[in-house]
């Protein structure tokens, strides 16, 4: 999930840093510029994890600024495909489900990753999980006509365990800011965050064990006291 890259750069520092130790006015001038970018098909960074060199620092004529020129580990958030992570839904939809990580937020699961037995129930605006078919597929229409207490609804805050199917980047150009628009000029549309999103991870929970987490811990439960009967 996590990866370490090399970077090296040159970074100034103000003069009103001057009194601080030069390693941490050079992380903090480094975070401010590289936590919460996109490393173009690296991944999104996150914080730099230490310095390895720092060469001594030079004032340019004009602006009072200090340049260092340094070499660093950079963390980046770059899941693997096949990893198995964690998270909580965002937000759904009848074309995805939308999981945030807290820092990351553009992971999505469409129908095509699911389970045999999910509908989307538009009275809930949610999905849900039917488990009681005993194997058997059942269609939209069948599970619409199921027991309501007998499904498992995936409800936004949920945590939820997938599995990352694949990664997606795309270019994204910046749209003017609303700012822009004169009084009673329509705005354009708010796009789809799928379309809004550099970098976007795919993930499925298609496979036992994936899915809201309580699912699979409250069926160990019940096994568990089964087992105490017998």
């Amino acid at each position: 999930m996590f990866v370490l890259i090399g970077v090296r750069d040159t970074v100034p520092v103000a003069p009103s840093a001057f009194e601080i130790p030069p390693h941490i006015s050079i992380t903090d001038a480094l975070n401010k510029k590289y936590a919460n970018k996109l490393v173009p098909e690296k991944g999104l960074a996150l914080s730099v994890f230490d310095l390895l060199t720092v060469e001594d620092g030079k004032v340019t004529w004009g602006n009072g600024l200090m340049y260092y020129k340094v070499s660093f580990r950079l963390m980046l958030f770059a899941p693997f495909i096949g990893e198995v992570m964690h998270g909580r839904v965002l937000a759904s939809t009848r074309e995805y489900i939308r999981i945030s990580t807290g820092f990351f937020q553009d992971i999505y699961i469409t129908p095509a990753l699911f389970p045999p037995n999910m509908a989307f129930d538009p009275s809930q605006n949610t999905w849900f999980w039917y488990s009681d078919s005993e194997d058997a597929i059942l269609s939209q229409a069948e599970l619409m006509n199921t027991i309501i207490e007998s499904r498992l609804y995936i409800d936004v805050g949920e945590p939820i365990r997938f599995r990352v199917d694949s990664v997606e980047w795309q270019d994204v150009r910046p749209k003017p800011s609303p700012d822009l628009y004169a009084e009673g000029e329509a705005t354009p549309e708010e796009k789809d965050p799928r379309e809004r999103a550099g970098y976007k991870v795919w993930a499925s929970i298609g496979e036992a064990g994936l899915g809201v987490i309580t699912w699979w811990r409250e069926g160990a439960d019940e096994e568990i006291e089964e087992e105490a009967e017998d």
